[in-house]
């Protein structure tokens, strides 16, 4: 008869004892999850004292999840710094121009200032207007580009005669800053598939980004490799690193962290997006003092 007790009294000490040891894993492991939910970017992941397969498999799952959630939440962190920190940029670049232009405005009101001295103010309360207008546009157009509403009106145009009235329009500017242009263009036309706006804006910022940044040359080419029309914009250098050409196609990055209301830092973002948005590539380099945009349009967009 007592054996007969023991016999039934093991099994019931066994799940007793099975059912103790549960209990307090999923006490430990609540107490653990509140901790790690109160701090969810600590990195920390759930851990079990008393090994139990089916508990084990439970506490792996919910690391898993943890795991995502950690990830979830340094991103947020992180993307509410860079909005902070694009809202003091965007206040900063629209600050700058509206304290011009008030400066101005006040001095036109000085009684003591003659007529050809108010003319003056006034043309430079325009060119600041227009400036301030040009910039809002740039955030506008950006923010459309982020939200996939850019309309693009795609049509067979001449690229290379596109390129060649870029470089006209801007060859004043070189001449003025003593910077060498060598250009290497096909002696024929070259039709492809693109939104004629698009492609000359994206030639005028690589090349407005040479007269501002460029040092004393630079470099445009043209050519047709295979099925690809591959341009490159080139220009020597003399402040830029290897390690900056990781950000210059980040929004508002540049290399002097002082701004000024003659860049935004967002020329080389929108210049991506526009030859993204047409279904080309673009990359760039920067070896031994000179940095180098390469574009690339499939010729079987056509």
């Amino acid at each position: 008869m007592e054996w007969i007790l023991i016999i039934l009294l093991i099994p019931s000490v066994y799940f007793s004892a099975r059912f103790f040891l549960l209990s307090k894993n999923i006490n430990d492991a609540t107490k653990n999850l509140n901790e790690i939910c109160a701090n969810i970017e600590s990195n920390r992941k759930m851990i079990f004292k008393h090994p139990d397969k089916n508990f084990e498999r439970l506490l792996s799952e919910i690391n898993k999840y943890l795991e995502k959630a950690q990830l979830e939440k340094i991103k947020f962190i992180r993307r509410e710094e860079e909005i902070k920190k694009e809202i003091e940029n965007i206040s900063h670049d629209l600050r700058t121009p509206l304290t011009s232009i008030r400066g101005y405005l006040e001095l036109m009101n000085d009684e003591n200032a003659s007529e050809e001295e108010k003319k003056a103010y006034i043309s430079v309360v325009e060119r600041r207007a227009k400036g301030l207008q040009n910039l809002i546009q740039v955030f506008y157009d950006l923010s459309r580009l982020e939200n996939n509403e850019y309309n693009l009106d795609l049509e067979i145009i001449d690229i290379n005669m596109i390129l060649r009235e870029q470089v006209l329009v801007y060859y004043n500017d070189f001449e003025s800053k003593g910077v060498h242009v060598d250009i290497s263009l096909e002696q024929k036309p070259i039709y492809i598939k693109l939104d004629k706006n698009a492609i000359e804006r994206v030639f005028a910022n690589l090349i407005q980004n040479a007269i501002k940044y460029g040092k004393s040359r630079f470099k445009i080419s043209l050519e047709i490799v295979g099925k690809e029309v591959i341009l490159v914009f080139a220009n020597d250098t003399d402040n830029l690193e290897k390690e900056d050409g990781k950000f210059l196609f980040d929004r508002f990055y540049m290399k002097n962290v002082s701004r000024s209301n003659q860049s935004s830092g967002l020329g080389l973002t929108i210049t991506k997006f526009l030859v993204e948005l047409m279904n080309g590539e673009i990359k760039l380099d920067i070896d031994k003092g000179w940095i180098e945009f390469k574009i690339k349009f499939k010729l079987d967009d056509i």
